[in-house]
């Protein structure tokens, strides 16, 4: 009986036991380590939104000159890429330029200068001189044509005056003119040329025809600005 007593007794002692402070302090532990996780937590993420918000604006403020670089860029290429073109029957009243490249089918009563590329169709016809860097002749120029770099001559062109070229050349076509060369003149079975020839190397297919007088040797700066 006493022992069971005791035993009844001992109940307000594991009350009062469990009433104390230690089986709750993990979890005191716990939610100041889960405070303090928290506020660093907090603070980084505030850290790392302040950079972005950094980097954001700095590339906002550089996104704007970026985009209009590119659209200048955008802009002159679609410039350099636009083509001129005078369309057959057109007829041009006096000298023009362009500096993009330039096709012509029409007629122009005057000179044509070209940056670029030109070429002449086979109802193309230029009256004055032609100065360009690339040209490919189908119609008729009775000017004189001068090319910086290679001239073309198709089996329809025909020149009437004079032609020169900083490095290479091929007829295919009718010259009425003397024709100068730095480079390589090429001859093909279908060119007639009457005039003096004055190049550096030049090549003569069977069935050319060619009348005047021949000239190995390069061109002089006398020459070309004649």
């Amino acid at each position: 009986m006493k022992i069971a007593g005791a035993k009844q007794g001992a109940s307000p002692a594991t009350d009062v036991f469990a009433e104390k402070p230690l089986p709750q302090a993990p979890p005191q532990q716990e939610e100041k380590k889960g405070t303090i996780l928290g506020k660093f937590n907090a603070r980084f993420q505030d850290a790392l939104q302040t950079s972005r918000g950094e980097e954001a604006s700095g590339s906002g403020v550089c996104t704007p000159h970026v985009q209009a670089d590119d659209l200048a860029m955008r802009r002159a290429r679609a410039v350099r890429s636009q083509k001129m073109v005078v369309p057959e029957g057109v007829v041009v009243e006096g000298s023009f330029s362009s500096a993009s490249e330039t096709e012509i089918s029409g007629r122009v009563d005057g000179d044509v200068t070209v940056d670029g590329r030109l070429a002449l169709s086979p109802s193309a016809m230029v009256a004055g001189r032609v100065r360009v860097a690339v040209c490919k002749v189908e119609g008729q120029v009775d000017g004189k044509i001068e090319c910086g770099q290679e001239l073309e001559l198709g089996p329809t062109g025909r020149l009437n005056h004079d032609a020169m070229a900083g490095k290479r050349m091929v007829v295919a076509g009718n010259v009425k003119g003397n024709i100068t060369c730095g480079g390589q003149l090429l001859l093909v079975a279908s060119a007639k040329v009457t005039g003096n020839i004055r190049a550096r190397s030049i090549v003569v297919e069977e069935g050319a025809v060619f009348n005047g007088i021949c000239s190995m040797s390069a061109p002089s700066q006398q020459d070309s600005e004649a």
